[in-house]
């Protein structure tokens, strides 16, 4: 019979508790991006509603298994905080939000394993998965821009029962399964928590979820949007929507909320804009949100997608505005604070055999990301779509050797086996007032060259 081993009395949580947080917290941050791409791929396969939620479980089995290995009160939540910020580093498109969300699944994972006296067994990885992932649907709805019909109550408990299911079998099994390995194989001990530690975890769970709920009130309250919309750029008349002299009826538009087609009410987004009188040549439109968020749309979807409408939250002063209907779910905006149209010249591609092409933003939505760039003129959280793709796109790689790409005087050369499938690397799109201009940088912010004028390919 194996013997177990008491916990030593020192710091509560040993410096390779840390470690062992903090690794699974960076596998868990970086594949959650994988993982929702896998998701969106199987719900545009199957089709049906709430299928993206089969993968909830795969995003918090690393908070389980972190759980299972070290069994101290404290560690889900510790491993929530540090995986959100992994993921937002990374780019999370949900912006600071995910650190709640992220926050809240280790809590109820912390939770689930400490209504359950016997941590080894398979009833508390089966509570706290479960719970966990379930959670992430709650959480994002109190953010999301919800249909004014009963339907949208009914696509939520929806969802969640799925992303719950999701948790029991992928936060739940599965980790205990590996867990239950790893200490038959000697890689993990068992460990006995000593009786006072159950007396810290109530302090911990009292002490975490008083902070879920300040952190809730305090990003419901921050990322408020704004009673009125600032619509400017190219346009003849620059106003702030809703406009008292401007009298426009709302409309009803049936379209998928999380995979279940509902209904929103909402201003058509194209009479929003035509009001403004927009210039000859605008071809683009940035939505800004309050929280720094922004994604463009093209006026060929605009024109083409009846669909996109400006949907009001509240009244009065209390008043928010976010945006639904575009294509790409990314361009689902919450709290819209600034629409800015601009006329796209794209970025000059000089091809080996003298032909030229050219980057246009608007063929790219599906491939960009957000992230905080640091500008010469100042931090702006801009979309990047990677070089190597643009690239690629037009060539075959086994024809490319090296890709020039120049700023003015400024050129910099990247071998194409240094860049190739490297997706850090990204041409970002700056929108003003009098345009669109382009950057080359990093997911992590950094930026290479700016503005940037031309890029060349070698062979």
């Amino acid at each position: 019979m194996r013997k177990e081993i008491p916990q030593a009395k020192s710091f509560y949580f040993s410096t390779r508790d840390l470690l062992v947080m903090a690794v699974l917290a960076a596998l868990g941050g970086v594949s959650s991006t994988y993982i929702n791409t896998i998701g969106n791929a199987v719900q545009a396969v199957l089709g049906f509603p709430g299928a993206t939620q089969w993968a909830a479980g795969l995003h918090t089995i690393w908070i389980v298994l972190a759980m299972g290995i070290l069994r101290k009160t404290g560690t889900g939540t510790l491993m929530g905080l540090v995986k959100g910020a992994v993921e937002l580093m990374s780019g999370n498109t949900h912006g600071v939000i995910i650190l709640l969300v992220n926050l809240v699944a280790g809590l109820l994972v912390d939770f689930g394993f400490f209504l359950i006296k016997d941590k080894r067994s398979l009833i508390p990885f089966l509570v706290a998965g479960g719970l966990s992932a379930g959670s992430n649907v709650i959480v994002f709805q109190l953010f999301a821009t919800l249909p004014s019909n009963i339907l949208a109550m009914s696509a939520i408990l929806i969802l969640t029962i799925i992303a719950t299911i999701s948790g029991v079998i992928f936060s739940g099994f599965v980790p205990h399964y590996l867990v239950n390995t790893l200490i038959k194989a000697n890689v993990v001990k068992r460990v006995v928590q000593p009786n006072q530690n159950r007396r810290v975890g109530r302090y911990i769970l009292s002490g975490v979820f008083i902070l879920a709920v300040l952190l809730t009130v305090f990003l419901r309250t921050t990322l408020q949007g704004t009673p009125t919309i600032s619509v400017a750029g190219v346009v003849g008349n620059p106003y702030a929507f809703p406009d008292q002299t401007f009298a426009l009826e709302k409309v009803t538009r049936q379209m998928p909320f999380r995979g279940l087609p509902t209904a929103y009410e909402g201003f058509p987004l194209l009479e929003v804009i035509a009001y403004a009188q927009p210039s000859a040549g605008a071809d683009t439109v940035l939505i800004e949100a309050a929280d720094g968020y922004a994604f463009l749309i093209s006026f060929e979807e605009l024109l083409s997608n009846p669909n996109i409408l400006v949907v009001q939250q509240g009244q009065g002063q209390n008043a928010s505005f976010d945006l639904v209907g575009p294509q790409s779910s990314k361009a689902w905006v919450r709290n819209v604070t600034d629409i800015t149209l601009s006329i796209s010249e794209g970025l000059v591609i000089r091809m080996p055999s003298g032909e030229i092409s050219t980057f246009e933003p608007g063929n790219w939505l599906d491939e960009m990301d957000s992230t905080q760039v640091a500008l010469p003129t100042g931090s702006q959280k801009l979309q990047g779509v990677p070089l190597w793709k643009v690239v690629a796109s037009l060539m075959d790689d086994d024809q490319i050797v090296l890709v020039y790409v120049e700023s003015h005087a400024m050129t910099e050369s990247y071998p194409w086996v240094d860049i190739q499938a490297d997706d850090h690397l990204r041409i970002f799109t700056v929108v003003g007032d009098e345009g669109i201009t382009f950057a080359l940088g990093t997911m992590s912010g950094e930026v290479h060259l700016y503005p940037l004028t031309a890029i060349e390919v070698a062979n």
